[in-house]
């Protein structure tokens, strides 16, 4: 059976899980006083959608690599790993589209200042950033929570593997000795 850990997945999952969690906590969309920016900034709002998107793709590159580094019967701790990627997938996969979104809002003409309209426009991108970067940092924690099952995987192989009898011949059990009077 192949192993997760020869193709160096256990860092590449370590390395995926910081990168996520750092941007979890760059990727801001109010200013200095708490606000929604008005006119929206659609320039730093790009550059968050292609930081999501590139998350993505490199979560989903690595999900389809575990998966070919387990093979097609995964144990137990394998098969968890693996769905915690495809969950890490979706979820880095939602954050860009919600990302995009918000740039798509910004590109749009904007609403008169004050109106209801605005305001419910300006809460809209605000929950959406919000649930963005909820997603990232979800995504962090299904990458971290996949790494956690590969290495419970592997300490079970180690443990199995130190159960093993070394190759030499069989080691008979004594017989009882019994005491005659």
């Amino acid at each position: 059976m192949p192993d997760a850990s020869t193709h160096g997945i256990p860092d590449r999952l370590h390395q995926l899980c910081l990168e996520l969690r750092s941007a979890t906590s760059t990727l801001e969309l109010l200013d200095v006083d708490g606000q929604v920016p008005s006119p929206l900034p659609i320039r730093k709002l790009l550059r968050h959608t292609v930081t999501a998107q590139t998350l993505a793709t490199n979560t989903t590159r690595l999900a389809d690599d575990l998966v070919s580094s387990i093979g097609a019967e995964p144990s137990k701790e394998q098969a968890k790993a693996l769905a915690c990627m495809v969950t890490a997938v979706a979820q880095t996969s939602t954050a860009a589209h919600l990302f995009a979104r918000i740039a798509e809002t910004a590109a749009s003409p904007a609403h008169q200042p004050g109106t209801t309209h605005a305001e419910s426009h300006n809460g809209r991108t605000l929950i959406d950033h919000a649930t963005g970067r909820r997603d990232l940092r979800r995504a962090s924690e299904s990458v971290q929570a996949a790494g956690q099952h590969l290495g419970d995987h592997h300490a079970y192989q180690r443990f199995l593997a130190d159960m093993r009898l070394p190759p030499g011949p069989p080691v008979m059990p004594r017989s009882p000795t019994t005491s005659r009077p």
